[in-house]
C-alpha cells in the first residue's frame, strides 16, 4: 500500500510539474512612473521616433505576449508647448489607427479617453480588441489587449484595461 500512495504523489507531482500558467500576472511601472498595470506575463519595450500630425513622438512600447494575444502600453512624453487642439488630434489620430486596424470606425467615448472595444475577423478567426487612448501629466497614453477570441477572453482583456493605474 505505501507503494501505491508514492506512486500516486509522484505522479501527481510529474503531471503538477508539467502544468505553468498561461497568465502569471505581474505589476509593472510604465509611462515614467505614470501608470502602474498588471502584465499578464514578461513585457518587452521597444522605442522608435514616430511623427503624428506634425508632432514628433518618441514612443516607448511594452507589451506581453499569451499564446496568439497580445498586451501593451504605448506611451510618449509630450511637450509642454502643445495646444489643447494638439492633444485632441493625437489621441484621435491614435484612436483612428486602432480602428483601421481592425477596419472599424471611431466611437465617440474612444476619443473621450474611454475604453472601448472593437471586434473584427483576423486571419479567419473572430477576434477582440479592447484600448483606450488618453493624455495624462504630459504623457500620451495608449492601453490595448488584442487577439483571438478563442485563446483571450473577454475575463482577462477586462482585467488588463482595469488594471490600469494612473499616478
Amino acid at each position: 500500500m505505501p507503494k501505491v500512495k508514492f506512486l500516486l504523489v509522484m505522479l501527481g507531482a510529474v503531471w503538477l510539474a508539467g502544468c505553468t500558467p498561461e497568465y502569471n500576472w505581474r505589476e509593472l511601472s510604465v509611462a515614467q512612473d505614470r501608470a502602474v498595470v498588471m502584465f499578464p506575463s514578461r513585457v518587452q519595450t521597444e522605442q522608435r521616433k514616430l511623427q503624428v500630425k506634425g508632432i514628433d513622438l518618441a514612443f516607448s512600447l511594452t507589451s506581453a505576449a499569451v499564446d496568439q494575444s497580445v498586451f501593451s502600453v504605448g506611451y510618449a512624453p509630450l511637450s509642454p508647448s502643445l495646444e489643447p487642439v494638439q492633444l485632441e488630434q493625437l489621441v484621435q489620430a491614435f484612436v483612428t489607427a486602432l480602428a483601421a486596424r481592425v477596419g472599424q470606425a471611431l466611437t465617440t467615448p474612444a476619443l473621450a479617453g474611454e475604453l472601448f472595444e472593437l471586434e473584427s475577423v483576423v486571419a479567419g478567426q473572430p477576434s477582440r480588441l479592447l484600448g483606450k487612448v488618453l493624455i495624462h501629466r504630459g504623457m500620451l497614453i495608449q492601453v490595448v489587449v488584442s487577439g483571438p477570441k478563442k485563446s483571450l477572453s473577454k475575463e482577462h482583456a477586462v482585467e488588463f484595461m482595469r488594471s490600469l493605474v494612473l499616478r
